[in-house]
């Protein structure tokens, strides 16, 4: 048995969950408001139709986009960002955030549920990745190209989850009538503001097109930002010292 066959469930779930809700949140970005399209429909009916067949119809889609995505990056060989072998478990992980995406647009509890589901998960993987890190600036310690690959993926994965957290901050702030987080764009646009502007933020470019307006968004901004600058920092003092690559040392001894 493999070590990919021993991951279990909730190791997949922390790793891949914010990343499958981002996926989850372009979707419905693409399709139009279902309150608006079953506003005429019998409440029961409505209820019906928003809180449990569209979340499961989009918790479907998600998983689907999910696999096919994760069968893509193993062909063009990042299999180690994925969890190839545990294709189930993939797909109930983006299920579940395909389920939970549409309750943080129909529910003021799902709102404030899923952006703290979010927010530990976030943590976890700022743990995790803060526990491995150490091997890798200990004295005398070249990284490898699957190291650099890892340390990649991650900052790739915390960009997207700064782009989930600040799209779940604004849709706070819209669940309780208070002035808008950021000036990001509706739908589609929105997602991609939200994008850019963590892109920007975390390499610390910061055009100023788009700025946070309310304290919550500046001091999660502020997290933000100082997450970038120390990613980015430790991120080239490891390349600056170096990158051993043992299997093509071994081949050159052959």
């Amino acid at each position: 048995m493999t070590k990919t066959n021993l991951t279990s469930f909730r190791t997949i779930f922390i790793n891949d969950f914010n990343l499958c809700f981002f996926v989850s949140a372009v979707l419905i970005s693409l399709i139009p408001d279902p309150d608006e399209i079953f506003r005429a429909w019998p409440p029961v009916s409505r209820k019906f139709i928003l809180f449990c067949l569209i979340p499961v119809f989009n918790g479907l889609i998600t998983a689907a986009v999910s696999l096919l995505l994760n069968h893509y990056f193993t062909r063009k060989n990042y299999a180690v960002i994925y969890y190839t072998a545990e294709r189930s478990k993939l797909a109930l992980t983006a299920f579940l955030a395909g389920f939970c995406s549409i309750y943080i647009s129909l529910s003021d509890f799902g709102t404030y549920l899923v952006s703290l589901l979010i927010i530990y998960i976030s943590a976890v993987n700022v743990k995790n990745f803060a526990a491995g890190l150490s091997q890798l600036l200990a004295p005398d310690t070249k990284a490898t190209p699957r190291d650099l690959g890892r340390f990649a993926n991650f900052f790739i994965n915390l960009l997207i989850t700064f782009t989930v957290i600040n799209l779940s901050v604004n849709a706070i702030h819209g669940r309780l009538r208070l002035p808008s987080a950021f000036n990001f764009g509706q739908g589609l646009d929105g997602i991609l503001d939200a994008v850019y502007f963590s892109i920007i933020t975390m390499t610390t470019v910061g055009y100023g097109d788009i700025i946070p307006h309310t304290v919550v968004a500046r001091i999660v901004v502020g997290f933000e930002c100082l997450t970038g600058y120390f990613i980015l920092g430790i991120m080239i003092g490891i390349i600056t010292r170096g990158i051993s690559f043992p299997e093509s040392g071994k081949r050159q001894s052959k």
